[in-house]
Parts: C-alpha cells; sequence; structure tokens
C-alpha cells in the first residue's frame, strides 16, 4: 500500500471512529433519558395510595336503648339527646327511632284465579302458581282496610251485610287476601278459572321517628346516660332504664366497600400500566444496550486495523527518509 493510499485509508479508519464514538454518545443519552423515565414511573408507583378495605368494626356506634313492647321488636333506640336551653332542672330533646308494622292495603282487579274444589276442602290458585286453602265465607271487612281502600275514589267496597266474602292467607309475606263473592260472582265449589278482585292487607315493617321535647335523663357516675322519662301531652308519665348497645351500619359500610372495590380497580389499572410502560422501556434499554456493544466491538475493530495502517505509514516514511539518507 502506498503512502498516499495509506493515508487515505487512516483518514477514512478515523472519520469512522469518530463517528461510532457520537453514534455511542447519542446510545448513551438515550440510555439515560430512558433511566429517567424509569425512576420517574417508579416515584409515581411509590407515590399511589393502596386502598384500605373498610372495616366492619368501624361501621358500629354505641348507641343508648329501652325496651318498649308496643314495638316491633320489642326496642327504641335513642339517636339523639340535645339539652334544652334555660331549663332549670335540664330537660332534653330527644330523638327516638323503633320499628312498627303497618298495614298496608292493595286491591288488584280482573285477576285471574283457578279453583280446585274437593271434599277436603277448597283452595285457590294464582298465576303465580302459589296456591292457598280458603276459608268459610265472611260478611265483612276490616274497617280499617275499607277506610283505606275507599280513599280511591274508583273504589266502592262497604260492610254491605248482602256481601259475601272469601279469604285465604300467605304465612310467607304476612299477608291476607279477600276475594268479594257477591261483586265478582265468585263460587268456591266451582273448579276451573274465575275473575276476581284480589283486596290485599299486608302487615310491612317500617323505621318510624317520634321526638320528645321535654325529656329528662338520668346519669351514672361514669356520665353515661342510664335512664330517661317525660310527659306527653295528654299528662301521661313514662320511664325507662336505658342500656348502652351498638348498633350497625349496614349501608355506611356497604357504600364504603363499593368504594374500595372502584378504588382498587383503579389502582390495579394504574399499576398495570406503570408496568407495563417500565417493561416498555427496559426492552429498549436492551435494545439500546445490544446497539452499544456493537459499536464497541466495531470501535475495537476499526482500532486494531488503525493501528496496522499506522505501522505500514511509519514503515513507508521510514523507507522515505532512509533513501535521502
Amino acid at each position: 500500500m502506498g503512502m498516499a493510499a495509506s493515508q487515505a485509508r487512516y483518514l477514512g479508519i478515523t472519520a469512522r471512529k469518530i463517528n461510532i464514538e457520537y453514534e455511542g454518545q447519542q446510545v448513551n443519552q438515550q440510555r439515560t433519558a430512558l433511566a429517567n423515565e424509569s425512576a420517574g414511573l417508579f416515584r409515581r408507583l411509590m407515590s399511589l395510595d393502596s386502598p384500605v378495605p373498610p372495616t366492619q368494626s368501624d361501621y358500629y356506634t354505641d348507641v343508648y336503648q329501652y325496651n318498649d313492647p308496643t314495638t316491633t321488636d320489642g326496642k327504641v333506640t335513642v339517636s339523639s339527646v340535645t339539652p334544652n336551653e334555660g331549663t332549670d332542672p335540664q330537660t332534653y330533646t330527644v330523638i327516638a327511632k323503633y320499628k312498627e308494622e303497618v298495614p298496608q292495603y292493595n286491591v288488584s282487579s280482573n285477576q285471574t284465579v283457578y279453583v280446585n274444589s274437593s271434599s277436603s276442602g277448597n283452595r285457590i290458585y294464582l298465576s303465580n302458581g302459589n296456591n292457598y286453602e280458603l276459608s268459610n265465607s265472611i260478611t265483612d271487612l276490616p274497617q280499617a282496610m275499607l277506610d283505606e281502600l275507599n280513599k280511591n275514589p274508583n273504589l266502592t267496597y262497604t260492610n254491605e251485610t248482602t256481601d259475601q266474602y272469601y279469604m285465604f292467607t300467605n304465612s310467607s309475606n304476612n299477608s291476607t287476601y279477600y276475594i268479594n263473592a257477591t261483586k265478582t260472582g265468585f263460587d268456591p265449589t266451582t273448579a276451573g278459572s274465575q275473575t276476581v278482585d284480589l283486596l290485599s292487607s299486608m302487615s310491612v315493617e317500617q323505621e318510624k321517628t317520634k321526638t320528645i321535647s321535654n325529656a329528662t335523663m338520668g346519669t351514672s357516675s361514669s356520665g353515661l346516660y342510664n335512664s330517661i322519662g317525660w310527659t306527653d301531652e295528654d299528662g301521661y308519665e313514662y320511664y325507662y332504664d336505658l342500656s348502652v348497645a351498638q348498633e350497625y351500619d349496614e349501608q355506611a359500610y356497604n357504600d364504603a366497600m363499593d368504594q374500595y372495590n372502584i378504588d382498587k380497580v383503579k389502582y390495579e389499572k394504574e399499576v398495570a400500566d406503570i408496568n407495563a410502560k417500565t417493561e416498555e422501556l427496559q426492552e429498549t434499554d436492551r435494545t439500546l444496550e445490544l446497539k452499544l456493544k456493537q459499536l464497541d466491538t466495531e470501535q475495537e475493530a476499526l482500532q486494531t486495523e488503525l493501528d496496522s495502517v499506522k505501522k505500514v505509514i511509519d514503515k513507508n516514511v521510514e523507507n522515505v527518509f532512509k533513501t535521502f539518507q
């Protein structure tokens, strides 16, 4: 290889080495940017608040109760006690909650029923497949039921002695049904389908509240209320011993659990998104690392070739100068 060719080759290899060094710097910069982005994702992951399921015990509160046999479950719960200003002795306004069975009445007109008449008794079959035993006929309805039904101007059910009713009960929902045989022509001894009006009376448990505006409250040595007394507007006096019980707010707990499930789904999605992005960055970094190794290998090969060309150039220079000695 001549002097000029060697010099040209030397310059070409040097330029390629410089270009590879520049490419390596670019790759390192990209890997640094990926590392910064990955660190940002890690900080974002660490800043996430992992949702914590609600603790059921947190939804129990201490409440005062007294026994009252006139309520459905025999208990009355004191939900709030507010001192009345300017009273001596001190009186309180008390809000009390209790459960009560409330009758509900309804009329379902033009209902198709099926009768099975036999010597063992008459049974009535409803469209839902349930069947019940019919009682003997009666000639009047409960007055409370009539009063409620007749609030509807389109209904005219009255206790006429000439009207005849048949009754059956459904113990599963605590309801009683009546059929006006006189008005609809119902005959319990005729087997087959008949069209009737079903009058129903159902007991439904409802939560009610009452306000006691002049209650007196007894307290124990520990400062807890242990008795309540008051006089109603008719002058009747009431006195009850109070006990402390725990009341569970199931609705609040269910709402908290629903919110926890929503937050958990959001949290898991956020974590999954961060992990997926981190994996993508790691895959890109592995590709860049492989490219950098390839550049290093090429750099070493060029350095070896550069050293070889430099030896040729040095030898050419030595031979030229020896010519003029």
